[in-house]
Order: C-alpha cells, then sequence, then structure tokens
C-alpha cells in the first residue's frame, strides 16, 4: 500500500485563546447511500435527517443547503483516498464501503489518510465517525485545509472515546498548535463502537466545530493564511495499541460567499 511522504506529525506546546459557544441546532445532518442504478454505474442519494437539537437562530450551517453537498463519498470506491501501512506506526484502507483506520502505536504521532480529488478552502465537511475497540483519549479527526506548500498540515477538530474534543493546527514538519484544549461535551458519543458525526466549517479565518448536530466550539485564527487544500481523517491511539476506528459518509459543502 501506498505511503505518503509527509506521514509523521509531532506533538506541539502552544496553545492560543480560545472563543467557546454551546449553540444548539435543529438543522438537518445530510448522509449518503449509494444505489445502483438499472445497470449503470452507481449514483449517490441523500438522506436527510434532523438532529435532534432545538433550533439557534446563530446557527452559521443555516445559510448552507445542508441537503445538497457540492460532494459525497460513501467510500464504495478504494481508490478516492490512499491506502497504505507504515509499519509500526499506521495503516489505512478502504474496503466494505468505510475508510479504516489502524494506529498500532499510542503516542502523539500522526499519520494521516487524505483525501486528494478536490479543494478545500472555504468549506463545510462533515464525517461520521466510529470508535473502535478504545479507550480514554484515543480519537478520531476530520481535517480540512490539508496544504503542504505554505508549510500548514490543516486544521482537525479531534473527538476522543471518553467524550472530550479538541481543536488544533497540524503543521507539516512541525509543532501541533491546540488553538482549544481538550474539553468535556455531551454531545459526544462515548465508548466503543459508538458512532459520532464530525462537522467542521471553515470561512477565512473563522472556525465552527460540531459533533453530531450541535455546536461545541468556535474559534479565530488571527494568524490565519489563505490557503486551499485537502482533507484528512485520522485515528489517533493514546492508550491503545492497533486501535482500529472507520468512517463513512463523508461530505462537503463549498462556501462562496460572506456569511
Amino acid at each position: 500500500m501506498m505511503k505518503p511522504d509527509w506521514a509523521p506529525f509531532l506533538l506541539g506546546s502552544a496553545a492560543l485563546l480560545s472563543v467557546l459557544s454551546c449553540a444548539r441546532s435543529d438543522q438537518v445532518v445530510a448522509t449518503a447511500s449509494a444505489a445502483p442504478t438499472d445497470g449503470g454505474p452507481r449514483r449517490l442519494e441523500l438522506t436527510v435527517t434532523p438532529t435532534g437539537f432545538s433550533a439557534a437562530e446563530n446557527d452559521i450551517r443555516s445559510k448552507l443547503d445542508l441537503a445538497d453537498p457540492s460532494h459525497v463519498d460513501t467510500f464504495d470506491n478504494p481508490r478516492t483516498w490512499f491506502n497504505y501501512d507504515t509499519p509500526g506506526r499506521a495503516a489505512y484502507w478502504v474496503t466494505d464501503g468505510k475508510l479504516f483506520g489502524l494506529d498500532y502505536e499510542p503516542e502523539e504521532t500522526f499519520i494521516w489518510e487524505t483525501y486528494t480529488d478536490t479543494a478545500s478552502g472555504n468549506v463545510y465537511a462533515e464525517v461520521s465517525a466510529t470508535n473502535g475497540n478504545c479507550v480514554g483519549r484515543d480519537s478520531m479527526g476530520l481535517v480540512i485545509r490539508v496544504d503542504r506548500e505554505v508549510g500548514a498540515g490543516g486544521y482537525s477538530l479531534e473527538v476522543s472515546c471518553d467524550g472530550a474534543w479538541r481543536f488544533r493546527l497540524h503543521q507539516i514538519g512541525g509543532d501541533q498548535v491546540d488553538f482549544i484544549e481538550w474539553t468535556d461535551s455531551e454531545a459526544i458519543h462515548t465508548g466503543r463502537g459508538v458512532t459520532n458525526r464530525l462537522g467542521l466549517w471553515g470561512y477565512q479565518a473563522r472556525f465552527h466545530l460540531y459533533v453530531n448536530g450541535e455546536e461545541v466550539g468556535e474559534y479565530w485564527d488571527v494568524n490565519y493564511r489563505h490557503s486551499y487544500g485537502t482533507f484528512a481523517l485520522y485515528t489517533r491511539a493514546s492508550q491503545t495499541y492497533d486501535l482500529t476506528g472507520t468512517f463513512d459518509d463523508f461530505a462537503y459543502w463549498n462556501i462562496d460567499f460572506i456569511p
């Protein structure tokens, strides 16, 4: 399997001031399913279901048509994401309509599985992340604006097995910046085998962070430099050896307006 030339990442100690919010939303979450046509290629159909949260007028996603993503991926095509295995570190592969991530050793390093087909500039992205045999701060992450050329590996929302989240900047060949450190949230489903829907909004320097339809945090990166890139997903082991997690129903919405 393929091995990207920028796989390992190191944890940094720098952290910046965070601005948190606890807004709830009754917006819908669009999930995708693949349905065969009459002898032709498979096509994607969206199923829209309510999140179950109460209305919030300040939910920035209300400016998007969540029933109509710019792109959806149900991981039925293994060629849309890199497959690779780095001995002693991590492996990623697509099979049976899911993306699997395996972190061999618990440590603060990152091996990313990167989506390479399209750009992610001003964007809102979602993915369903299902925990494996996890404990504690074993976690799964969604990354937008992955861009090697500017030295920034992207902005990530990470959710842990024990019900916490954090917001980070991953930098290629450098430190990780914890913009918002581990924060507990009742919006997160905890434990082994449970699924969380991660959502990450990035418009210019403003970010909104969602878990299962609820906005858990907001951040303004005062040092943001305009850059477009691709997407990444990752499984990170903090305590468990050979930790496997799975991803499904990836989608993103291009934001081509001023919110």
